[in-house]
């Protein structure tokens, strides 16, 4: 999907992970974000082209990372933190080519709280 990325520019780290419980001090139990893997990733920026592209869509997103491409897909996934800042993921691009050179797009929505479904 991404060619030409210098991974030099995975310089972040990425908390990928779902939806989980954790217990209050009251004896509750609240939703909360529960890690499944954590990886290296870079900010990706859209050229001119795609940006006008998604000026006609209906999805919004705030964030698009670059990550290493995952052979095991992003089962489970579907929450991130990044930068202390939780997000949804709603889209994921990966690469079909499963080289050294393979990288993948996830698309993320920043989100105030995990809602269990």
């Amino acid at each position: 999907m991404v060619q030409n990325i210098n991974p030099s520019r995975l310089k972040y780290r990425v908390s990928l992970g779902k939806a989980g419980f954790v217990e209050t001090p009251q004896g509750t139990n609240r939703p909360d974000f529960k890690e499944i893997k954590s990886l290296w990733c870079g900010i990706y920026t859209m050229s001119m082209i795609q940006q006008i592209t998604l000026l006609g869509s209906p999805n919004t997103f705030d964030l698009v990372l670059i990550i290493r491409h995952q052979s095991d897909g992003l089962k489970g996934v579907k929450y991130a933190r990044f930068k202390d800042q939780l997000y949804q993921l709603v889209g994921s691009s990966p690469d079909f080519d499963d080289s050294p050179r393979s990288f993948d797009l996830i698309t993320l929505k920043k989100i105030d709280k995990i809602g269990i479904s």
